[in-house]
């Protein structure tokens, strides 16, 4: 935005009797030629104002923009697992689950196979500076996959980095077997699939640097009761499983437990409740530019249809045949000032099948009354398309245009005044010159009327 340019102080230094007058006649000329002036920096001030005004509404608009997308995902994840035994399987539940009833048996939860470096290879007191092997590169094997390692130094530290970054499944460590006074560094592996892999490392030279702790297994797993025995279950490198759409199992331990599906009207709850608060927030705002007092938006086309969109944004009502068709069917109310009020409990009472109804009338960004509010909302705070965003970069412009007004004004001014003083200065002077002769040819004539006086 431009800033304010204040008119110059007029100076004047005149030395003649007449000079304080000829000094008034340049302010008022001055004074005069500064109305436009001020007129204008009175406007760009407005026009500031009214930049900052639709600002602060567009913020608003976009709290509840965000409130909005928040409802569209309590929407879509709305599903919630319960488990009968924790210490068997975890679950978590995201979108598309269904709800319903799940049994899992863990028949098998798995192991990682692990291995460590030999006896029998050299002994490491100092990780950062030695190694189990002198050579520069190695081959790791992990089942049937091979992994080229060249690492960065000929240390045991930068053995585990390389084999930590060769994609492969293995995470390797370092761990002391020694004493405080006589330390012994090994080379520790753990597979991170659960597979009854082998690891092994060679240096080229020696076959397999490394001695084998424990030989990992698969898990093994049914899911309400397939596949049937005598099948040891569905096996699995992974201690976690999908077992159904949008459904996540983390195998724990041997055992059955039992997985409970539910549609979550808590996660709604709470968007519903942030969707009125950032609705009561842009109401507020709007508000601002109605009324005896009203601000620097008052009567501005984009007030009124943003008031307007708001209003048939939570007027809306669904086209389907289900029990819920409107948000005031989920305990959303219109107060008499304008503002909404949301009722939890209306919600939390709902049956399965009526939050069912509710979900299907929120929908989501392409059906229901998401849709609706998207397609709203970027009507009014879209960067490109929507109204808010090209009214303020009009503003902008228009602020920008009358500080170029100003300037150009305020030039023609601070030129009018250098004139005025040029010509007020050589009129000074010429009275000034006059006032001299006249004084002069005073004092002559008073020195000759004594003279004569005197010769008489």
């Amino acid at each position: 935005m431009g800033s304010l340019i204040t008119t110059p102080t007029v100076t004047f230094n005149g030395t003649s009797q007449y000079a304080s007058s000829l000094q008034q006649q340049i302010s008022r000329e001055v004074s005069l030629a500064s109305q436009p002036l001020q007129i204008l920096e009175s406007q760009q001030a407005a026009t500031s104002n009214k930049v900052s005004a639709a600002q602060s509404l567009e913020s608003a608009l976009q709290g509840l923009n965000t409130a909005i997308s928040s409802l569209s995902s309590a929407s879509t994840n709305n599903t919630a697992a319960t488990v009968s035994d924790n210490s068997v399987i975890g679950a978590t539940a995201s979108a598309g689950a269904l709800p319903g009833t799940y049994t899992v048996q863990v028949n098998d939860p798995g192991s990682y196979s692990t291995a460590m470096s030999a006896d029998a290879l050299p002994t490491v007191t100092d990780p950062t500076s030695q190694n189990i092997s002198s050579q520069t590169s190695f081959t790791l094997t992990v089942g049937s996959n091979t992994y080229q390692l060249t690492p960065s130094g000929s240390n045991l530290n930068a053995l585990v980095a390389a084999i930590n970054a060769s994609g492969s499944t293995i995470q390797a460590t370092v761990i002391d077997i020694g004493t405080s006074s006589q330390p012994d560094y090994r080379l520790a592996l753990q597979d991170t699939a659960l597979a009854p892999d082998s690891i092994q490392l060679s240096d080229g030279v020696n076959s397999n640097l490394l001695s084998t702790l424990s030989t990992g297994t698969n898990a093994l797993y049914t899911i309400n009761g397939q596949p049937a025995s005598p099948s040891p279950g569905i096996a699995t490198t992974s201690s976690t499983v999908t077992v159904a759409p949008g459904l996540s199992v983390q195998l724990k331990a041997a055992g059955t437990s039992t997985v409970q599906v539910s549609l979550n009207s808590n996660s709604i709850s709470n968007a519903l409740s942030s969707f009125v608060n950032g609705f009561n927030s842009a109401q507020a705002e709007l508000q601002k530019s109605y009324g005896q007092n009203a601000g620097p938006l008052s009567g501005d086309s984009t007030v009124f249809a943003s008031s307007q969109a708001l209003t048939g944004l939570v007027g809306y009502f669904g086209s389907g045949s289900g029990s819920v068709q409107s948000l005031a069917d989920l305990g959303v109310e219109f107060t008499p000032q304008g503002t909404l009020t949301f009722d939890p409990t209306v919600i939390a009472g709902f049956s399965p099948s009526r939050l069912s109804d509710a979900i299907n009338f929120l929908g989501s960004s392409t059906t229901g009354f998401l849709a609706n509010a998207t397609n709203t909302m970027s009507g009014l705070i879209d960067p490109t398309t929507g109204i808010l965003p090209n009214e303020i970069t009009a503003l902008n412009q228009q602020v920008t245009d009358e500080g170029n007004q100003i300037q150009t004004e305020q030039d023609s001014i601070n030129d009018l005044q250098t004139n005025l003083i040029n010509q007020m200065n050589a009129a000074d002077a010429q009275i000034a010159s006059l006032e001299q002769q006249s004084s002069f040819l005073t004092q002559l004539l008073a020195t000759t009327n004594a003279n004569n006086n005197a010769g008489h």
